[in-house]
């Protein structure tokens, strides 16, 4: 996991050719009007998409898989209404009677229309085979149709992964969780909403399909010969209880959560890519920390202090015991305590130091981040069960759990109070337990209840007092900040050796770990602000920081091809530093990143530079560094006589005088 969005896509580019099967697989469902209702197949399809643009899956092989995986859905929803169609009655909802309309004013052309009127497609075809539509018919029109459907959502998909693609690198990685996780939220939202509005037809058709099954003499022979295999799959796949078809969904749910979080935590511990990652996000974390951000995450991180939340538990437990909720007081009992639990016994298990800049003092292991399980575990538990209650609808259920989880997720990572791969852990491990506590409250729900006896009063008054003591708490026990004294640069007597030796790296890499032009220039006595005022008064500008509109330059940038300005630069990191100052060239399209490595037995600082070209020129780097030594030049800048046999592959030393940032 090295990274919040590898929990989306590379979950799919992780599966290799099994991929294409997967993504075949989501359009076969959303084809077929049984699970059509549910799969969100498009989104899947144009995650594929994304992938193609990534360069991890071939396009026009996309295209053929979820081509035939749509045919094949259609077709079985051809099929299975013709089957059932003539022998039982099937429910009419208001999505069924659109699609009939469809058929009704369209004829086949509807089958291709209804591809991109989500539920509509399966529901179309079902309505085809119940009009009475010619067999050869239907299966041309549904042959075309699923060869559009494919063309034109991988080529979606396609177009937003080029558009991900170009702007990321401009933007810090902390704006893409969000990202992530707001397309998350709406792309959950949505699909609720198409399961609220089809969940009745969804059921009745169920139990429609599950007697015509049992009435089938396949079915009943198997039934005959292996009665205890039958019976306990028809009690798994039964809709009608919250033990059948809602209790195997959470135990496939939670034994894939469960896989997540082991390949992250073998990630961490294997992998030494996911260790440089995080202290990359970190430090860049630090490098946009503001009095305001600071103040605003401090009070945001105090939700997951463990006497807050402990208080918010005991307040949302007893709520939903004296309302009359006794199972959904038992799920969020259990998720909170076991949360707790498993937290401690991780922490001590893996024994991972804190950042070392952190914010805030903070005494116990790094990993994985309680607070973002607690975001999980507690609040989105919280969530769940308010509308599993029918308190609150699904909307404010999804946007306030998912919104509390990132919120106060991100907020440990800008106080650098855990790592990027703690934080994202915790949100698994949060996630297993919330599971785990809906599995409980079902499981409560199930059992023989008493008489619900509801206590308003008292809920509240409860409820109310819990909430008093931890905003109290948060208010009044609110953590200081780290007093660090400042540790000067480190002392680099010989930067010639330190180079030989690899104490000073010359690697420069994005956050993502790619590659980008080494140092090619390291500068002894000047300071960085120094260089980059002196350079600036030759022509050069500097690059604005990663924003919202720098962004959108940068992207109209790389679309045009050619130079626009406000335009922002990718990321980079020396050392797992983020690059002190950006500056451009004023010709030929030239980058230079300046970061403060040390300082030499003077006091003078020791300046790493490293030189690129920009994307849309074709300079090569040493004509940027020709031109940026010869500005210097005229400034006293001396080069340093290179050592016996050096080669041409080592960095220019160069002597630039001036203290202090003073310029000349």
């Amino acid at each position: 996991m090295s990274s919040f969005a590898s929990l989306v896509l590379p979950t799919l580019d992780s599966l290799g050719v099994w991929s294409y099967w997967l993504v075949a697989l989501a359009a076969l469902l959303e084809g077929w009007w049984v699970t059509g209702v549910v799969v969100p197949g498009t989104v899947i399809v144009d995650a594929g998409g994304a992938l193609v643009r990534l360069g991890h899956l071939d396009f026009f092989d996309l295209v053929w898989f979820v081509a035939v995986g749509a045919i094949i859905g259609g077709e079985a929803s051809w099929h299975s209404g013709r089957w059932l169609g003539t022998r039982v009655r099937l429910p009419r909802s208001g999505a069924f009677h659109r699609a009939e309309e469809l058929v009704r004013r369209h004829g086949p052309l509807a089958l291709l229309l209804g591809r991109f009127l989500g539920p509509d497609a399966s529901l179309a075809a079902l309505s085809a085979a119940l009009s009475g539509m010619d067999r050869r018919q239907f299966h041309v029109w549904n042959a075309v149709s699923g060869i559009v459907y494919a063309l034109v959502h991988v080529s979606i998909g396609y177009v937003a992964g080029d558009i991900v693609a170009r702007l990321a690198p401009y933007l810090p990685r902390m704006a893409l969780p969000l990202a992530v996780i707001a397309l998350l939220v709406l792309v959950t939202w949505a699909v609720t909403r198409q399961v609220r509005r089809g969940a009745p037809a969804l059921l009745a058709g169920l139990h429609i399909l599950a007697d015509r099954l049992a009435a089938w003499p396949v079915a009943r022979r198997l039934a005959g010969r292996h009665p205890r295999a039958m019976s306990f799959l028809r009690r798994r796949l039964d809709p009608s209880h919250g033990g059948g078809l809602l209790a195997t969904g959470i135990a496939l749910l939670l034994v894939y959560l469960v896989g997540v979080f082991v390949d992250g935590a073998l990630d961490l511990a294997l992998v030494p890519d996911a260790a440089a990652l995080d202290a990359r996000v970190s430090n860049l974390a630090h490098a946009y920390w503001t009095p305001l951000g600071l103040e605003v995450a401090g009070w945001v991180t105090q939700a997951g202090h463990v006497p807050v939340a402990t208080l918010v538990a005991i307040g949302g437990v007893l709520g939903f015991g004296l309302l009359g909720h006794r199972a959904a007081a038992m799920g969020l009992a259990v998720a909170v305590v076991g949360n707790a639990v498993t937290v401690t016994l991780l922490k001590l298990a893996f024994g991972r130091a804190r950042p070392e800049i952190s914010y805030f003092l903070e005494s116990s292991n790094s990993f994985p981040s309680g607070h973002a399980a607690i975001s999980v575990a507690l609040y989105g538990s919280l969530a769940l069960l308010l509308w599993r209650e029918r308190l609150i609808g699904p909307t404010l259920a999804i946007w306030a759990g998912v919104g509390m989880a990132v919120t106060l997720g991100l907020s440990r990572v800008y106080l650098v109070e855990h790592f990027l791969s703690d934080v994202l852990n915790g949100w698994v491990i949060g996630a297993i337990w919330m599971v785990i506590g809906l599995a409980a409250s079902e499981a409560t729900r199930r059992r023989p209840a008493r008489a619900r006896r509801s206590h308003p009063g008292l809920a509240c008054t409860a409820l109310g007092a819990c909430l008093l003591g931890a905003s109290w708490i948060a208010v009044h026990h609110h953590p200081t900040p780290v007093e660090r004294p400042g540790s000067g640069p480190a002392v680099i007597a010989d930067v010639r050796a330190a180079v030989t030796s690899g104490r000073l790296p010359l690697e420069v890499v994005t956050l993502s770990g790619e590659a980008l032009p080494e140092i090619s220039i390291i500068s002894s006595g000047a300071e960085a602000g120094t260089i980059a005022a002196r350079l600036r008064e030759a022509g050069w500008s500097e690059v604005p920081p990663p924003g919202l509109l720098s962004g959108v330059a940068a992207l109209r940038q790389d679309f045009i091809g050619a130079p626009q300005a406000g335009a922002t630069a990718p990321l980079a990191f020396h050392d797992a530093y983020p690059a002190e100052a950006t500056l451009r060239a004023p010709s030929q399209g030239g980058l230079l990143r300046l970061w403060t490595v040390g300082q030499d037995e003077e006091g003078g600082a020791v300046v790493a530079w490293a030189l690129a070209s920009e994307p849309y020129r074709d300079a090569p780097p040493h004509v940027a560094q020709a031109e940026v030594l010869a500005l210097l030049a005229p400034r006293g800048a001396v080069p340093d006589a290179p050592a016996a046999g050096g080669g041409a592959e080592r960095p220019v030393l160069v002597t630039i005088p001036g203290r202090a940032g003073a310029v000349d």
